[in-house]
Parts: C-alpha cells; sequence; structure tokens
C-alpha cells in the first residue's frame, strides 16, 4: 500500500522488508486506520537472532504499537529508563513511526520492534485487536493516567459528552452495563453546563478525558471540572491550544497528557480486555478495498472502527 499525504492511496506491489537482529517480522493480518494504518495485529514468522527466545516464537499472536528503534542514548530513552525501568521507544529522538514516516500495517508484511510488541489473548480476533493497538490503549493508558491523579473517584459516576447524535447512540448502546455512563450529554445544548453541574451535585467533574482534536471542547471542559480537578489531553489540534489560567489556577486543576501507551500497560490492558470480554464494534473493509476507506472515515455519522483486513491464511 502506497500512502501520501493528500494524495489518494493505491495498492502496489513491494519487496518483503527485511529485520534486524533485535526485530520481528510480522505478517499482518489486521490493521486498524485512525488517520493513518498504525494500528497492526499479525503473526510473527521471522525472529531477529538476539531476540529472546523465550519470549518470542514462530507463529505467535501479536499486536504492535507505533514506535520502534529507541537509540537508548538520547535525553527520553536515558530518562524513559530511569523512570520507567525499561526502554520506551515512545520518547526517543530518533524513533520510527509506523504510518508517519516509516511503514505502516497496511502491507502484508511489517517490521516489529520486541519492546513495542505484545501477545495477543487467544480469545481475541485479529480484527478486534488491531484498533486496541492506538485507539485502545491510548483510553486505557489515559484512563490510567487519570486513575492515578485522581482520588475519591466512585465507581460508575461517568458522563459521556459528543456533539454528534451518533455518537451520543454509541454510548448508550453499549452491550455491558458496567461500561454504560450515567449521563449522556449533547455539548451543543445551551444547557449542557448546567446538566452535568446538577448531576454532580454542584461540584463539577473530579476529571476528563478530552478525545477529541476539537480546541473548543478541551476549554469547555476545564469549565467543567471541580476544585482540584484533573483533565487528560489525548486529541492533537490543529491548531495550538490556549488554556484559561484563571480556571486553571483559582481551582487548582491539574492537566496531563497521555501519549499513547508502553508495551507493559498494554499488555494490562490486553489482559482486562481478555478477562471483561470488551469488544469493539467494527467495519471490516477488504484489502483490496483499502483505497476508499479515507472517505468513510471522514463521514461524521459513521460510528464503529475501522479495521482493513489484510489477509486471512
Amino acid at each position: 500500500m502506497s500512502l501520501q499525504y493528500n494524495k489518494p492511496y493505491e495498492l502496489r506491489t513491494t519487496s518483503i522488508p527485511q529485520i534486524g537482529d533485535r526485530e520481528l517480522l510480522v505478517k499482518i493480518r489486521a490493521a486498524g486506520f485512525c488517520h493513518s494504518d498504525l494500528q497492526p495485529a499479525g503473526i510473527i514468522v521471522q525472529i531477529g537472532k538476539n531476540c529472546a527466545a523465550d519470549k518470542w516464537q514462530v507463529g505467535d499472536r501479536v499486536g504492535i504499537l507505533n514506535f520502534k528503534r529507541a537509540c537508548s542514548k538520547c535525553v527520553g530513552c536515558v530518562l524513559s529508563k530511569r523512570e520507567y525501568g525499561t526502554l520506551d521507544p515512545r520518547f526517543c529522538d530518533t524513533r520510527e513511526m509506523a504510518g508517519f514516516k516509516d511503514d505502516g500495517a497496511f502491507a502484508e508484511y511489517m517490521v516489529a520492534d520486541p519492546e513495542t510488541t505484545v501477545h495477543l489473548p487467544a480469545s481475541l480476533s485479529f480484527e478486534q485487536a488491531a484498533p486496541l493497538m492506538c485507539a485502545g490503549v491510548s483510553r486505557g493508558y489515559g484512563m490510567g493516567a487519570l486513575e492515578k491523579a485522581t482520588t475519591g473517584l466512585k465507581s460508575g459516576d461517568t458522563v459521556a459528552i459528543d456533539s454528534r447524535p451518533e455518537g451520543r447512540r454509541l454510548a448508550s448502546e453499549v452491550p455491558s452495563s458496567n461500561l454504560t455512563p450515567d449521563l449522556v450529554i449533547d455539548s451543543t445544548v445551551p444547557d449542557a453546563s448546567a446538566k452535568i453541574l446538577e448531576f454532580t451535585n454542584g461540584e463539577g467533574l473530579a476529571a476528563a478525558v478530552v478525545c477529541t482534536d476539537s480546541l473548543s471542547a478541551t476549554e469547555w471542559a476545564l469549565t467543567l471540572l471541580r476544585i482540584g480537578g484533573t483533565i487528560i489531553l489525548l486529541g492533537l489540534p490543529p491548531q495550538k491550544s490556549r488554556f484559561d489560567p484563571e480556571i486553571i489556577v483559582f481551582r487548582e486543576l491539574v492537566l496531563r497528557g497521555s501519549y499513547v501507551a508502553s508495551r507493559e500497560s498494554t499488555e494490562r490492558m490486553m489482559a482486562m480486555v481478555d478477562k471483561s470480554g470488551v469488544r469493539s464494534r467494527l467495519t471490516i473493509v477488504p484489502f483490496d478495498e483499502v483505497v476508499s476507506i479515507v472517505d468513510a472515515y471522514q463521514d461524521k455519522s459513521f460510528k464503529s472502527r475501522l479495521v482493513v483486513q489484510v489477509s486471512n491464511d
């Protein structure tokens, strides 16, 4: 698959990539789409000679995070090693990122870094696993950061906010009662803030996770927080964000970023998904129809995860 910025996608034939001594070659079975082809799941078909033989085997089912080839020498690598106890390519100054400047997952084969590769539970299909490797783990890691940053939250006290009717319906139609929000809010109605304030007994939200790239949504979310509240930012607006310092200072708010996830956090998420039986709503796209995927992605009425079925053998 050939991808270029602002140009139509096209299918083309290319050679199978060569791996280094510390890399894995993965045959891609499914790849999720999140503005690029960066959500892979597949089967290991070749193992570099310096990879841990007790951890990786040909035939292993794996998912791949969107970072690889940490240099181990830059400030980001040194700090991540010191803070987290392991090398984390997310913070490497020279990291490679699939689907951006480097080859992504809309291909039959992909080179993977063991530092950002995880085993998949047997209960999880490749199609279900693929979107978890970015969209799923970003939200999961964001919630983990939220848990660390907040105290006194009661399980179940949740609000889902979306300006689109499709998004609100999706939140209301979650199959598991444990995942259904207590309140679903249309952010476009004039009394949205008042409804949230009433729901929280006048205190405001203890925390908010902002997944959209809308600047106005982020600014509004700050006004919804209670004293000492926390906001986790996941969206990346095309313009630079500007925040009202009075709200942040006078309410002693906490702003935190969350950058996809580490391998360890992804492994914990996979265990949780396996145990709870969480499943995403998917739209499966055959590989030979991948050139049309952007149109579906940009449709505002669309309400599922796009997954390309790259191969099934």
